[in-house]
């Protein structure tokens, strides 16, 4: 009976000690929302991603003969990143459009001091600082 007392004990403290662990680490999303915080760009220039530490974006892509910015809000939910759009615009020689609302979501592949890699419709996307 001695013997299951012990044992018990260690499962219990076993426990305990994984819960007190999990609860002092912070979340995995919170890290890679700290880890993607700034200006990121593709290797030629023509996109830069700008997300703030505030939990806004903005994105500048420049194309032949136009310019597309948005901005918006992002979190990092289940490792991927959330981009609720709230002013988009596009301007080119033939027009200007400006949609908003759109909620696009990427998997975050990897993320360092160097490189934000994520996925976005089946495709891996590169950044970098």
């Amino acid at each position: 009976m001695k013997k299951f007392t012990i044992i018990g004990f260690i499962i219990a403290l076993v426990i305990a000690s994984i819960l007190l662990w999990q609860h002092s680490n912070p979340s995995s999303d919170a890290k890679l929302g700290r880890q993607i915080a700034g200006t990121w760009t593709n290797y030629d220039g023509l996109y830069t991603k700008i997300i703030s530490s505030d939990g806004s974006f903005s994105t500048i892509v420049g194309i032949p003969n136009a310019l597309s910015t948005s901005q918006g809000t992002w979190l990092v939910k289940d490792g991927e990143l959330v981009l609720t759009v709230t002013n988009v615009q596009l301007i080119s020689a033939h027009r200007t459009f400006s949609p908003m609302g759109e909620i696009h979501r990427t998997k975050i592949v990897h993320v360092d001091d160097h490189q934000f890699s994520y996925v976005e419709a089946g495709r891996t996307n590169t950044l970098c600082h």
